[in-house]
């Protein structure tokens, strides 16, 4: 049974407008179809996919932990992006990636689900030739 892509991850919210709004206007998905499961919930889409499941909450009887930590996206508009989560008054950080021509953004959702954005390329090198850092102790406090 080989692994062949991600489909989707779900969270639960206490408050499914917040979490539709922040991962719309914030994190840049779009808001989709979603089949009528008989309970309030969201699909956020990137293209055609559904990636995020939204929830309002837990199936009763299910006995799910809260192992989760994050969830990172590959994303382009570092510049954009940084400036996006300031006009919204998120709290984030940047860390390079060592060894890596790739740059970090870790912040949280209303709901505190980290969230991790990756860039690459010119935008990662020019961010940390102005000296975005590695996360070498991995205590990240976004």
């Amino acid at each position: 049974m080989p692994i062949v892509a991600l489909d989707h991850y779900n969270i639960c919210t206490a408050d499914l407008a917040v979490a539709r709004r922040f991962y719309t206007e914030v994190v840049g998905l779009h808001d989709g179809e979603r089949p009528p499961f008989g309970r309030p919930g969201a699909w956020m889409y990137v293209g055609t996919q559904a990636i995020l499941h939204i929830s309002t909450a837990r199936i009763p009887g299910t006995a799910k932990s809260d192992a989760f930590d994050h969830v990172a996206f590959r994303a382009e508009g570092l510049a954009q992006t940084r400036a996006r989560l300031d006009d919204h008054g998120i709290r984030y950080q940047s860390f390079a990636v060592p060894d890596r021509e790739l740059v970090q953004v870790f912040f949280r959702d209303p709901d505190g689900a980290e969230i991790e954005l990756i860039f690459s390329g010119t935008e990662a090198a020019a961010a940390i030739a102005e000296g975005v850092t590695s996360d070498a102790t991995l205590n990240r406090t976004a």
